[in-house]
């Protein structure tokens, strides 16, 4: 409801994907869901890997980049998503100005 409301509000897609066990839910309904609010400029790839030992885990971009593909989203919208949103954002603001 935040991103629907705030333009300037971005969603993050970090995940360990884990939460689909419980909610019923899969990527494709989320993404679609995701996109319908936000679009696919708001919309920034995570990768989840913010704690050792855990790290990178390519499967969860393979799981993510296969949602996007099978719901059809054009390459540079998916482009977008996994690199060039956050490019644009961290280039839009100046040596320290990012705040987190």
């Amino acid at each position: 409801m935040l991103a629907d409301l705030c333009p300037n509000v971005w969603l993050d897609t970090s995940s360990t994907n884990r939460w689909m066990r419980y909610d019923g839910l899969d990527l494709r309904t989320v993404f679609a869901r995701s996109l319908d609010v936000a679009g696919a400029g708001r919309l920034l790839f995570g990768t989840d890997s913010s704690f050792f030992p855990r790290g990178w885990h390519g499967e969860i971009l393979d799981q993510q980049a296969t949602a996007l593909y099978e719901l059809g989203l054009k390459a540079g919208d998916a482009q977008q998503i996994l690199a060039g949103n956050l490019e644009q954002l961290l280039a839009a603001r100046g040596p320290g100005e990012l705040k987190l």
